[in-house]
């Protein structure tokens, strides 16, 4: 009788053993919109980089599952999800931030940010803290880091476009970001709210003519094959955005935060780095060319013509569409890059 009772004692030991272990377990659901090769996606080799940090570090207490190709939904779902903790991870666009927290799209001002060293020091530094307080402050999320980011250039099938005057009437696909939207009327074209994922459609149908992308997201969506002229006037910078439930982030113990900070931090390294390399070799300028899309670099000139024009006319649609917090926003973005441009250049 007592070996028996020994051994009911024990299994009850080792059954709630067994269930404190896998309650402790952490089952981190990561999500993004590009495709699930790191070959081709800076987002899912940021995403991999990631899983490996949490995985290697944490002994197999936390896990992580990748969710590529918007598998769980689109950019507006995604951030449900993410406010709901059922995703712990979402690599979003501003895009699909401006839904939940409009003010955020005042910082897509055409041609502030000249290149990616001043990039990183702005999104990194005070003004990215700043951000990551007013995103908590209204969404309850919270902005972990910016990764794998490029400059946008302007396609279409109608014309060449060297000039403003050249964008005059052609339709261009854009996100519903009332900065990008005040930007393509003040150039004389039709500004098209549409999903990324009806983009490529959209190209080929007719139902838009144009669309601005770096050249490595117009490769992942195939739209080289849909158009016909590029033009190399790098007005935005667009990357990607990490966020994470807060929630989900407190529910951490202080060594696994140090965990998960050390896997975004490195994933923002990988995909920053990772998309550097594709412009520099797989999808840079030349992958346009080969691809039989007419390239076209305007001139410090002509890139003036597009700058005076947009600038002014962001800068009041920000201030109609987003009140004061818009323009304060814009404002502390362009004094945190005078202020970048100062330490890295000495001027």
């Amino acid at each position: 009788m007592r070996n028996k009772l020994l051994v009911v004692l024990f299994m009850m030991v080792f059954l709630i053993s067994v269930t404190m272990a896998v309650s402790a377990q952490v089952v981190i659901k990561l999500t993004h919109e590009e495709p699930g090769n790191v070959e081709n996606s800076s987002a899912h080799a940021a995403a991999v980089a990631f899983k490996n940090v949490i995985e290697a570090q944490s002994n197999g207490e936390m896990t992580v599952k990748i969710y590529p190709a918007s598998s769980m939904g689109e950019q507006r779902e995604r951030m449900e999800l993410l406010q709901a903790n059922v995703i712990q991870v979402n690599i979003a666009s501003i895009g699909g931030i401006a839904q939940f927290y409009p003010a955020i799209s005042a910082i897509d001002l055409p041609f502030a940010i000249p290149n990616h060293t001043i990039a990183y020091k702005v999104f990194d530094g005070e003004f990215g803290a700043e951000l990551r307080a007013k995103l908590l402050e209204k969404t309850g999320l919270r902005f972990l880091t910016t990764s794998a980011g490029g400059f946008y250039v302007l396609s279409n099938n109608v014309r060449p476009i060297k000039t403003p005057a050249d964008m005059k009437g052609i339709k261009f696909r854009t996100m519903s970001v009332p900065a990008h939207i005040a930007m393509m009327k003040s150039l004389g074209a039709a500004a098209t709210p549409i999903p990324w994922s009806e983009l490529y459609t959209s190209l080929q149908t007719g139902v838009v003519q144009g669309q601005h992308n770096p050249i490595p997201i117009m490769a992942i969506g195939g739209l080289e094959e849909v158009q016909e002229y590029a033009t190399l006037t790098n007005h935005l910078y667009g990357c990607d955005w990490w966020l994470t439930s807060e929630k989900f982030y407190e529910s951490l113990t202080p060594e696994q935060q140090k965990i998960f900070t050390n896997a975004y931090k490195t994933a923002a390294v990988v995909g920053r780095g990772h998309k550097q390399l594709l412009n520099a070799t797989k999808f840079g300028v030349k992958f346009l060319q080969d691809a039989g899309v007419e390239v076209y670099s305007p001139t410090s000139a002509e890139l003036e013509q597009f700058k005076e024009i947009a600038v002014p006319a962001v800068m009041d649609a920000l201030a109609e569409e987003l009140g004061q917090e818009g323009v304060d926003l814009a404002n502390s973005l362009l004094d945190a890059v005078d202020n970048a441009k100062a330490e890295v250049y000495g001027n």
